[in-house]
């Protein structure tokens, strides 16, 4: 069984308008939209579909207003796929659409599904860094781009109350493979799918006393720089900084988050952590900084 990545999302949106604008400054290609609903897709080709929240057909949720809806991962083959819906069927329905992809939800209801993964392979360019005296450029400025396309979707944030964060974290761990990157007692659960070297693709979230909720939604941009370019332009465009730019303790990330009309927040991100095997993770008692460093932080506490 080999989860890759996140490969489709979908969000119930009220402002369809605002949402399509948005998605677009963000940096995202428009496949299609029209008076129901949008896709948008990364460089890789992730999928992000738009539904207005009228829709009958969108999966139920626990929140009110627009959020996400569903988050379909991409596995390896249909190997997986049939390995997943023989696992799940033992205890929770599971459905199969027209195209082949599973639908079902996890323990605490957020609605997810799997179908194998059609990935885009892209052509990056490196950035050229002067680090001291190891010199990439010479005669030549190191002027970033005006403009930046999130090349994939890297990890999502749930919201999940205290007492039953740990629980919902083994639904990822014992039906789905996923691997513990780090926890946190007083901060959540940071996981990884198998297949993915990232030091988490899911991360489940809280705080004491907090309702569950869709957290946010991280894109990986190239560098630090592109994390700037995009944030930058965001608030050109009147977009709300909610938290960054800065780097992550645990992830080790650069970051940037805003609020998405969407639903939740959207995150720029960028130099995260990767691991393999050979990774110990690690519990926390008390988490590390939410930052070891971000601009504007009166403190840096998790």
């Amino acid at each position: 069984m080999t989860i890759l990545r996140i490969e489709q999302l979908t969000y119930g949106v009220e402002k369809l308008a605002e949402c399509i604008e948005f998605l677009e400054h963000w940096g995202l290609e428009k496949l299609n939209s029209g008076a129901s609903g949008a896709e948008f897709r990364t460089l890789e080709n992730q999928i992000i579909t738009l539904r207005l929240i009228q829709d009958p057909d969108l999966p139920p949720t626990y929140e009110d207003g627009a959020t996400l809806r569903e988050v379909i991962w991409g596995v390896d083959s249909q190997t997986t796929l049939d390995e997943i819906e023989v696992e799940l069927s033992k205890d929770r329905k599971v459905s199969k659409d027209a195209n082949g992809a599973l639908h079902s939800y996890d323990d605490r209801n957020n609605y997810l599904g799997f179908k194998i993964a059609e990935i885009i392979e892209v052509n990056l360019t490196k950035e050229s860094l002067n680090f001291v005296d190891d010199i990439e450029r010479v005669n030549e400025r190191g002027w970033p781009e005006d403009r930046i396309s999130p090349i994939r979707i890297g990890h999502l944030v749930y919201s999940i109350e205290a007492k039953d964060n740990w629980a919902a974290a083994q639904f990822y761990i014992d039906r789905l493979k996923f691997r513990v990157s780090d926890r946190t007692t007083d901060g959540g659960t940071f996981l990884r799918a198998d297949g993915s070297n990232y030091h988490h693709n899911l991360f489940l979230f809280h705080r004491q006393g907090s309702h569950p909720y869709f957290n946010h939604l991280a894109f990986e941009v190239r560098s630090f720089d592109d994390v700037m370019v995009g944030g930058t332009n965001m608030l050109k465009h009147g977009a709300k900084s909610v938290s960054g730019p800065g780097r992550h303790s645990l992830g080790s990330n650069w970051f940037w988050y805003f609020n998405n009309p969407c639903g939740g927040d959207i995150e720029y991100f960028a130099d995260m952590d990767r691991m393999d095997d050979n990774w110990e993770p690690r519990h926390w008692e008390e988490a590390p900084p939410y930052a070891r460093w971000m601009m504007g932080a009166a403190e840096l506490k998790g």
